[in-house]
C-alpha cells in the first residue's frame, strides 16, 4: 500500500484531504508540528509521497530539509500552492497542487508521483545490478587473465576462491581437490571460525556429493574421510565470530570442476543471504574457467615427472655404457699385446695362415677399440666430463696428418684422397684434437660408403656468415655471425636419401641399405661429431644425392673475444653440478671484461627457477652467502671505475644464492656503467 505524509497546519483542510485519499485505498498520516519531529516520522513511517501546504511555518526550510534527506530514497514531495502564489523553492520538490483543492487532480497527481517513485526505484535497481554485472565481467576477465598465467595448482585453485568471494562474497567455501599422486585436500574458506562439527560435516558432505555424480559408474579418484587433508583459512577480521552447524542451512551453490572426462574436485559455496540467477552464471563460469588451465597444470606436472625419470634413465644408462666400456677396454690390451707378440714368433714360428687368422683377430680388436672409445666419448659429453683443451691453434698441420694416416687405408680400396688448403688458414680457438677426431670421423664415413675407385676430397677455407647455407645446417646454432673456417669432406659414395639427413646424428642409428648392413658399426661417430662441434661453437652442413656422394662441411668460428669467452663459460658449467645465470652485454670492446667476469665467479644451483641451460651468456660463480648481484655489481664498478671505462652495459638477471637459509633473490634489469 501507498503512503502518504500530510503536512499542514489547517487541521479541517488536513482532514478532509485525509479522507480522500483513504477513499483511494491509501495510507496517510498527519505530521506533527515540530520541523524535527516531521524528519523522525519521514524516517519511520517511509511515506512515497509528502504533501506539504505552503502556508506552513518554516516551510521553505523544511521542504530544502526533506529534499535533502530522501533524495536517495526517491520520495516524492509535492507542493500545495495558493493560486497565483510565487514562491522561490518550487525546485526543491517535485511537483505542486493549486488551491483551491480538486480532489479528482489531488488523486491523479498523486497516483503519478507513486509512480514516478515506483519507476525510479526500478531504474536505480536496474543501476545497481548493471553495475553488479560490470564488476562481475570485470573480475571475470581479470581471471581469466590470472588463470592463463600459472600452471601451479595450488595457484590456479586460490584464484579460483578469490574470484568468487570478490564476485559472490560467499560465507563458507568447501572445495574438495583431486591429486594424482592421491593426496587429496579439502580446502575451507569461511568468513568465521567453523566448529569442528561444522567441519566434519562440510568434509562428509563433499565426498557424497562427489560419490553421488558417479553413482553408477566407477569414480575417477578413490576418497574418503579417512586420511583427508583439511586446510582452514578464516578471515583474520572475523576470527572471534564462529559457524556452527546452521551454517549447513544457508542458500548454497554447488558444482564439479571438471574439463571433457577430466575430473578435478567439487566446490560448494554457502551464503546466508540467498544467491542471484545471475550469481549462478557467475559461479559456473568461474568454475569453468579454471578447469582448462587445471588440466594443463596437470599435463605439465605429468611432462615435468616424466622428465625427471627420463633424465635418471638417461644418467643410468650413461653410467651403464661408461662403465661397460671401461670394463670392455681393460681386457683389449693384454688381448693386442699377445697377438703382437704371437705374430712376431717371440713364442714359435707361425703358419702363414695362422698370420693371416692373427692379423684379422688385430683387425677386430682395433675396431672394438674404436667402438669402445667412441662409447665412451660420448658418454663423457653427456655427463659433461669431455675435457676440452683450447688454445689459439691453426688446422693446417691437423688437416695434413689426416690426409696421411688415412691414405694408406684409402689405397687398399683404390680410393684416392685429395687435400685442399686456402693460404694464410685463420687460426681458430679450438681442441686440436677434438678437430682431428671430427674430420677423422668425417673421413672414415666418407671411405667407409665410398666403393672402390671413389675419391674423397677434404677441403679448407675461411668465409663469412653470408656464405654459409642456412637451410643445409643440422640442428643450427642460435648465433650465426663472424667469420668461420669451413672445412668439407665430399666423397662420391652411396648418398643418403634428403628425408634420412637428420637421423644420421642420432645416436645408435644408421641408415638402412644394404651397404650399410655389410660395412655395419654402432652409429656413434656423427652424433659425437655433432657433440664437439657444439662445444666449439660450430655447426655442421649436409649436402647429399643417392649413388653420386655427400658433402659434410663443418665451420668452427675464428677467434674473437665474445666467442672465446662463451666457450670457455660454457665448457667451465658443463663440469660443473650446480650452476646459474647472469647475462653480460658490451657496447664497446673492454679488453678486460673477460678477466673481470673470470675474478667474480658466483656459483648458484641448479634447482633455482632462474637456471637456463646453454644460454648465450652464461657465468659460472662460486658459493657465497653475498648476493650474486650485489657481488657481480660491486666488484665491476670497482674495475670499471679503476680503468675509467665508458660505454659499456653490465646486465644482471635473476641472480639469487641462499642466505640463513632463505632464499634471497634479487633483479637487477641494468646497470648502466656509463652513468659513473
Amino acid at each position: 500500500m501507498s503512503k502518504v505524509l500530510i503536512i499542514s497546519e489547517l487541521s479541517q483542510f488536513e482532514q478532509e484531504i485525509a479522507e480522500e485519499i483513504q477513499k483511494n485505498g491509501i495510507e496517510y498520516l498527519l505530521s506533527e508540528k515540530n520541523p524535527e519531529n516531521i524528519l523522525r516520522q519521514v524516517e519511520i513511517f517511509k511515506p512515497d509521497i509528502i504533501l506539504t501546504d505552503t502556508n506552513f511555518d518554516n516551510c521553505e526550510l523544511i521542504t530544502k530539509q526533506l529534499k535533502i534527506k530522501t533524495q536517495q530514497q526517491n520520495i516524492q514531495i509535492l507542493l500545495l500552492l495558493e493560486k497565483d502564489k510565487a514562491i522561490d523553492f518550487l525546485n526543491f520538490a517535485d511537483g505542486f497542487i493549486s488551491k483551491p483543492v480538486c480532489k479528482n487532480i489531488l488523486i491523479h497527481t498523486i497516483n503519478s508521483h507513486i509512480k514516478i517513485k515506483k519507476s525510479l526505484e526500478q531504474l536505480g535497481e536496474n543501476n545497481r545490478e548493471l553495475a553488479r554485472s560490470l564488476y562481475q565481467l570485470n573480475v571475470l576477465y581479470n581471471t581469466s587473465s590470472q588463470f592463463a598465467g600459472t600452471l601451479d595448482k595450488d595457484k590456479l585453485y586460490n584464484i579460483m576462491l578469490e574470484a568468487l568471494e570478490k564476485t559472490l562474497s560467499f560465507d563458507i567455501s568447501c572445495a574438495l581437490v583431486f591429486s594424482t599422486q592421491g593426496d587429496n585436500k579439502l580446502y575451507i574458506n569461511s568468513l568465521c571460525e567453523p566448529t569442528e562439527s561444522l567441519k566434519e560435516a562440510l568434509a562428509l558432505r563433499a565426498v557424497l556429493e562427489y560419490k553421488n555424480l558417479f553413482v553408477d559408474q566407477p569414480l575417477p579418484h578413490k576418497t574418503d574421510l579417512e586420511g583427508l587433508e583439511i586446510i582452514k583459512n578464516v578471515k583474520p577480521s572475523h576470527i572471534q565470530n564462529i559457524f556452527d552447524l546452521r551454517a549447513l542451512n544457508y542458500d548454497s551453490l554447488f558444482a564439479p570442476i571438471k574439463v571433457g572426462e577430466h575430473f578435478f574436485g567439487v566446490i560448494e559455496l554457502f551464503r546466508k543471504t540467498p544467491f542471484a540467477k545471475e550469481d549462478v552464471t557467475c559461479f559456473q563460469t568461474i568454475v569453468h574457467q579454471v578447469a582448462l588451465p587445471l588440466r594443463s597444470a596437470t599435463l605439465y606436472e605429468e611432462i615435468k615427472n616424466t622428465n625427471i625419470k627420463l633424465e635418471k634413465l638417461e644418467r643410468l644408462k650413461s653410467e651403464f655404457v661408461s662403465i661397460v666400456s671401461h670394463e670392455l677396454r681393460t681386457p683389449l690390451t693384454p688381448i693386442n699385446n699377445s697377438l703382437e707378440i704371437v705374430l712376431s714368433e717371440q713364442t714359435g714360428p707361425i703358419s702363414d695362415d695362422a698370420k693371416n687368422f692373427i692379423n684379422m683377430a688385430k683387425r677386430n680388436v682395433t675396431r672394438l677399440s674404436g667402438i669402445i672409445e667412441d662409447l665412451l666419448d660420448l658418454s663423457r659429453v653427456q655427463t659433461g666430463k669431455l675435457d676440452f683443451k683450447y688454445k689459439m691453434t691453426n688446422l693446417t698441420p691437423s688437416l695434413e696428418l689426416i690426409q696421411k694416416t688415412f691414405e694408406q687405408v684409402a689405397a687398399q680400396k683404390d680410393i684416392e684422397v685429395n687435400l685442399e688448403i686456402e693460404n694464410n688458414l685463420n687460426e681458430v680457438y679450438a681442441d686440436s684434437h677434438r678437430i682431428e677426431q671430427i674430420i677423422s670421423n668425417l673421413v672414415t664415413n666418407a671411405l667407409k660408403f665410398t666403393p672402390k675407385g671413389g675419391k674423397v676430397n677434404i677441403s679448407a677455407k675461411k668465409v663469412s656468415e653470408n656464405e654459409i647455407n642456412k637451410t643445409l645446417l643440422v640442428a643450427p646454432i642460435c648465433d650465426i655471425s663472424g667469420d668461420y673456417i669451413k672445412i668439407s669432406v665430399k666423397d662420391t659414395g652411396i648418398g643418403i636419401k634428403k628425408e634420412d639427413i637428420p637421423k644420421i646424428f642420432e645416436k645408435f642409428l644408421q641408415i638402412e641399405n644394404s651397404l650399410t648392413r655389410n660395412i655395419g658399426g654402432v652409429g656413434l661417430g656423427l652424433s659425437i661429431t655433432k657433440q664437439l662441434l657444439d662445444a666449439h661453437l660450430g655447426a655442421i652442413t649436409v649436402e647429399s644425392k643417392e649413388n653420386e656422394g655427400s658433402d659434410f662441411s663443418f665451420y668452427i668460428p675464428i677467434a674473437d673475444k665474445k666467442k672465446i669467452f662463451i666457450m670457455d663459460i660454457n665448457h667451465a658449467l658443463s663440469s660443473c653440478e650446480d650452476v646459474g645465470i647472469i647475462s653480460i652485454k658490451e657496447k664497446n670492446e673492454c679488453n678486460f671484461i673477460n678477466e673481470i667476469i673470470k675474478e667474480n665467479i658466483i656459483k648458484l644451483t641448479k634447482k633455482s627457477k632462474e637456471y637456463k641451460k646453454n644460454n648465450e651468456y652464461i657465468v659460472l660463480l662460486p658459493d657465497t652467502v653475498q648476493s650474486a648481484v650485489d657481488l657481480m655489481e660491486k666488484s665491476i664498478i670497482a674495475k670499471i671505475q679503476k680503468h675509467n671505462v665508458k660505454n659499456c652495459d653490465i646486465v644482471l638477471r635473476k641472480a639469487h644464492t641462499k642466505k640463513d637459509g632463505k632464499e634471497l633473490l634479487k633483479i637487477l634489469d641494468k646497470i648502466n656503467i656509463a652513468s659513473l
